[in-house]
């Protein structure tokens, strides 16, 4: 690969040498950039290439047992699957151009998927890993399977990023996009094999807003690059369709949908697990429970190990009020239920029930974890005083003894034994439906010993984590299952305050969120604090620690981009300070509502919430209240195109924190960014108007001299405040970006000449793509579009146009972002750019999503209106009204 790279080097400096290419500046530009980039890789290659791929090759059985410890013995009725797994690879090691990237299975729980998968990668092991320079497999399940999870993509990237040999990406600050696009390059410059396991617990329900989307924006990252460039094979299965995939469905990355069992394969799976019967009698089995091959499965261990394998036992199992459960789980339970009765009382001697008594706590305490069970877990349940009616028939048991019934239970296809070299237990595992099943079985049927051992995993979690200082996230993944843990154990209140707030959160400090943008995973620890989800917090936590809890959840789904979520917790939130006369909480609960309203396009709300802040923010008597309520009014006035109101709003705020924090003289956070963004309004404009060639006959407002000081300044009281969070420091940097830009097109006067400042610019570029990494490390995603719009700009400047890198993926990003919030006042900023960046394109890029039909400037120029007007963006009307003009004067643009 060096070598062609050296070469295509060679080609580009033969390149710009031509006096064609010296002649434009944007080509020059492009290919100087490219040269570097091709230099580096070189060097990135030389340097550690060679320690990588020895890596990755030595661990690929270590990798990969995560999914092969799951491949059956015999896999019945998937041979078109596995052909279809195998004629895939087979395309990579014959590096077809047409080819898939990426493979996905959906399929119901229980349908097989995982047995798939892990049977295919089991045969290519057996086969010597024909052409394979690494692989990586991860189960998504291993993170938990429930709702009130804090599922993301977080420690699988940290895993993967060290096995494919960058471990100082993988233990650092980069936000979750930034280490996913780094693996796809890893990844995708080799041929690997990299197999992503369940991955619906990081999806949205399909009863949700937006079904089956993916919450977490790293795997989305890694997803689509994969899908555009990967020369090995990734496979991936869930229970969901992926809507993030969906534009590459019909290309590179194939959908497929596991169906039921045949009648033919499930009457195989039955003879396979020794049931005796008739042909019809086999084949009416398969047809009641749907070819579904968990409980078929089930059924065969069960009649076997119960009945010797008499198919005509099988009455015993009422599968006909499997119709009112669960459509994934209802025959599969009624299986269980016959299981659990004959285990409980079936066998011919004492020694029998007790043998299968003892099944039972195991299959029990497996239902207490939404995850593998580990050792250290299982150690602490175990361990005396004996948790009543549910630890006895365990407790007597030797080590080799309790080992003998796990073996049982694997034997009956019922759990998965995970151990060591040496034969020590690593963790138990069992499918997500059994794991369902036995947690609802014990909570309804011995809600004492629920409570009791749920009591003691969060008193093991909480005394056995030490988490330090300074804690990574991987260091907080046991706090954050204590929660979980402690929730069900009946001790919301103490894993609310002590645990959630006390260690996680750390108070005001809010470590988990703004040291490590640690959003994803504080909702699903906030979700354990809910009876309905973001509508009724649990009534065992304090009123106080109620409205706190529905406030932070309320901000931490905003953060997160899921807007429409947000408004009943910020509603409810709200309503209880108010009825608290909790002015102060009442005021920031008001603001933040504002806030939301405005993201959301609804600008008359908006400014009556932050209205409503400002005079909570006077009867709470806190002067640092009203900076930030005057502030918030201020911006939304701003919005609103009412901008003379909105600047003395700005001003009387940063007044009073002069009086309140002389050392701190100018506003600072997000309300030092949101005036400063006013205060650049004209240089903006003016800016535009030299970069779209008009207005020569107006005075161009210049960037106000204290804008970039006032930036600089506060970005260096924040950076000397270890406490300060990452957003606050990224839009600071994101200021000074925008006022270098609108300077150095001012200063050139024309576009022509600015792109005689090319040092200058590409400084500026690298200045705003640090804003943009810090706003992906704050997790805030409602502020990532600002930068990415920004750094827009700046790239098509520089001739970076189209391509992974350029200014149509930064607008396409900040696009996905905006769509799925909803974000219309955003959405109306990126209808403006595409058609102020590409106003002179040959090739409009982007098309109609509903008829395919290639759009132009005059089509983003009407959706813009329409969206400025609907939701009262009237600051955008008077810029939309001067580029409607310039198109209207270049008849080619709307043609």
């Amino acid at each position: 690969m060096g070598t062609a790279l050296d070469a295509w080097v060679r080609k580009l400096e033969h390149l710009l040498t031509q006096e064609a290419i010296v002649a434009d500046p944007a080509q020059k530009f492009a290919l100087i950039e490219q040269v570097e980039e091709a230099r580096r890789k070189i060097a990135e290659l030389s340097d550690s290439s060679e320690n990588r791929t020895g890596k990755a090759t030595a661990d690929f059985a270590r990798e990969i047992s995560r999914i092969v410890k799951y491949a059956p013995e015999h896999l019945i009725g998937r041979e078109d699957e596995l052909a279809l797994l195998s004629e895939a690879w087979s395309k990579v090691r014959r590096a077809e151009s047409r080819r898939p990237h990426i493979v996905t299975f959906v399929a119901l729980g229980g349908e097989g998927k995982t047995s798939l998968v892990a049977k295919w990668t089991a045969e290519l092991a057996h086969q010597g890993w024909p052409d394979c320079d690494a692989a990586f497999a991860w189960s998504f399940y291993s993170q938990g399977s429930r709702d009130q999870s804090a599922a993301s993509s977080d420690l699988f990237l940290a895993e993967a990023l060290r096995f494919f040999g960058d471990a100082a990406m993988a233990k650092n600050s980069q936000s979750a996009f930034d280490k996913a696009r780094r693996l796809a390059q890893l990844v995708g410059e080799r041929r690997v094999l990299l197999i992503l396991d369940g991955v619906e617990p990081l999806q949205y329900a399909p009863t949700s807003p937006t079904p089956g989307e993916l919450k977490d924006q790293g795997l989305v990252a890694l997803l689509k690059a994969l899908a555009t460039n990967n020369r090995g094979l990734c496979v991936l299965t869930t229970r969901y369709a992926i809507p993030d995939l969906r534009a590459f469905r019909q290309t590179t990355a194939p959908q497929l949908e596991l169906k039921r069992l045949t009648k033919r394969a499930g009457v195989a799976l039955l003879q396979s697990l020794g049931v005796i019967g008739t042909q019809p009698e086999w084949e009416k089995l398969v047809e009641d429970v749907r070819g579904h091959a968990l409980t078929l499965n089930l059924m065969g261990s069960y009649l076997r190990d119960a009945h010797g394998g008499d198919i005509r036992k099988r009455d015993l199992v009422n599968l006909e009020e499997a119709d009112a459960e669960s459509e994934q789980g209802g025959h599969a339970f009624r299986v269980m239920d016959a299981y659990v009765q004959w285990f409980s009382t079936g066998g011919k001697s004492g020694d029998d029930r007790r043998r299968g008594q003892r099944a039972i706590v195991v299959l029990q305490l497996l239902g207490l974890f939404d995850r593998p069970a580990t050792s250290d877990c299982l150690a602490a349940l175990l361990k005396t005083p004996v948790i009543p009616n549910l630890i006895e028939p365990l407790a007597a048991l030797t080590v080799a003894q309790r080992h003998m019934v796990f073996a049982r239970l694997e034997s009956a296809n019922l759990l998965t034994v995970n151990q060591d070299a040496g034969g020590n237990l690593i963790s138990l595992d069992a499918h997500p439906l059994l794991r369902e099943y036995f947690a609802k079985q014990l909570e309804a049927t011995q809600p004492t010993a629920w409570r009791a051992a749920h009591a003691r995993l969060y008193e093991h979690l909480c005394s056995t984590t030490k988490e330090g200082k300074t804690p990574t996230l991987e260091d907080l993944q046991p706090l954050y299952q204590a929660v979980s843990h402690g929730c069900q154990a009946g001790a919301e209140q103490d894993a609310c305050v002590r645990i959630f707030r006390g260690r996680i959160q750390r108070s005001q400090e809010e470590y988990s969120t703004r040291r490590l943008g640690a959003f994803g995973f504080n909702m699903g620890a906030l979700a354990c604090f809910f009876d309905v989800q973001w509508t009724d917090v649990s009534h065992a936590l304090s009123e106080s620690d109620r409205a706190w809890v529905m406030a932070v959840a309320a901000y931490t789904l905003r953060a997160l981009g899921r807007l429409t979520e947000a408004v009943q917790p910020s509603q409810s939130a709200l309503s209880m300070r108010v009825e608290k006369s909790d002015w102060a909480q009442s005021s920031i609960s008001a603001s933040n509502l504002s806030e939301l309203e405005l993201t959301l396009g609804s600008t008359d709300s908006a400014i009556e919430n932050a209205e409503l802040s400002v005079t909570y923010a006077h009867r709470s008597g806190e002067p640092f209240r009203i900076v930030v309520a005057l502030a918030k009014v201020g911006d939304v006035l701003h919005q609103a195109g009412r901008r003379s109101e909105a600047e003395k709003r700005f001003r009387d705020a940063e007044a009073l924190q002069t009086k309140c924090q002389p050392t701190f003289p100018f506003l600072y956070s997000v309300q030092g960014f949101r005036f400063c963004d006013l205060l650049l309004t004209g240089a903006e404009r003016s800016a535009w108007r030299i970069y779209l060639k008009q207005g020569e006959d107006k005075i161009h407002e210049m960037v106000p001299d204290g804008v970039a000081r006032r930036a600089a300044e506060t970005l260096r009281w924040l950076q000397n405040d270890p406490h300060m969070a990452f957003l606050s420091i990224a839009l600071n940097k994101l200021t000074l970006g925008r006022a270098a830009l609108y300077t150095a097109i001012l200063a050139a006067t024309t576009k022509d000449a600015l792109r005689g400042s090319f040092d200058e610019l590409k400084s500026i570029s690298t200045e705003i793509s640090s804003a943009v990494d810090d706003l992906r490390i704050a997790g805030d995603i409602v502020y990532l579009p600002y930068g990415l719009i920004t750094r827009a700009w700046v790239r098509c400047i520089l001739g970076h146009t189209i391509g992974l890198e350029s200014a149509k993926a930064d607008l396409d990003e900040a696009w996905e972002i905006a769509e799925r919030g909803p974000m219309p006042l955003f959405l109306a900023d990126i209808h403006l750019h595409r058609a102020k960046l590409f106003l002179h394109a040959t090739d409009y890029p982007w098309n109609d999503v509903a008829n395919g039909n290639q759009r132009g400037p005059e089509d983003d120029l009407r959706d813009a209106r329409r969206l400025i007007i609907k939701h009262s963006y009237l600051r955008r009307i008077e810029e939309l009204e001067e580029v409607e003009a310039v198109v209207a004067d270049f008849p080619e643009c709307t043609s």
